[in-house]
């Protein structure tokens, strides 16, 4: 078993469950962050049965009290790797977002990647190869109707992730955005019925983008990687 150690949002299902397993079988010791503690168990009945190690964290990562927890219950631990894939869509015309929505969406897309890099911060420069990947969407580059708190919220982590990895690059720690297109989820699923899921990004995809981020050489730095299906180009 490798002595590196992965925090995951988003754990429970998806894009993030699928990083989850992938570190897991490199050997990784994986943190499965998420707010639905029955997810998160199956996923880490799933790093069990393929022989990894796991830790579970039921949190909401819009919640800097839940998020200053974990923090502190990783004591003096190196994080190697934090992956902020923890999100949620909407789908409405402006009008009818309510100040809930706004609040609900950004908080999630947004202020949890925000709360977790500035939390886990003093772990990951532990690390000799310390990466953060914030999970964005094609949404932040390219204009929709109906998904405009979404699109903000993704276009609001672009910009921190480019202030971000320039703030930490002197330290060789690496910070970038990874832009999925359409993807295979429960997301998707529900914005676009009608798609075929094998023209979609599949989760497993995504995950081997963030094991190959994870895996440069330290002093490498990207800001930015578009990862788009050739059904979509």
């Amino acid at each position: 078993m490798s002595d590196k150690m992965a925090i995951i949002t988003g754990a429970g299902q998806g894009m993030g469950r699928a990083t989850a397993l992938t570190f897991a079988k490199q050997g990784w010791h994986v943190g499965l962050v998420g707010r639905t503690q029955e997810k998160l168990d199956l996923v880490a009945g799933e790093i069990a049965a393929l022989g990894g190690e796991s830790t579970v964290y039921q949190l909401d990562v819009a919640q800097s009290h839940e998020v200053s927890a974990l923090a502190e219950s990783l004591a003096d631990h190196t994080v190697d790797l934090l992956v902020n894939c923890a999100g949620e869509s909407l789908i409405k015309p402006l009008e009818e977002v309510t100040d809930a929505d706004w609040e609900r969406i950004l908080g999630i897309n947004l202020k949890g990647p925000f709360l977790l890099c500035r939390a886990l911060l003093p772990h990951l420069r532990r690390s000799e190869n310390g990466t953060i990947v914030n999970i964005g969407s094609k949404t932040s580059m390219d204009g929709f109707g109906g998904v405009s708190v979404y699109s903000a919220a993704k276009t609001g982590l672009l910009g921190f992730t480019r202030s971000l990895a320039s703030e930490l690059k002197t330290e060789q720690i690496r910070v970038v955005l990874l832009a999925p297109g359409p993807a295979n989820m429960p997301m998707r699923w529900a914005a676009t019925p009608d798609y075929d899921p094998e023209m979609l990004i599949q989760p497993e995809t995504v995950a081997e983008a963030v094991w190959w981020l994870a895996s440069l050489p330290r002093g490498t730095i990207t800001s930015e990687f578009l990862l788009e299906s050739a059904n979509f180009l």
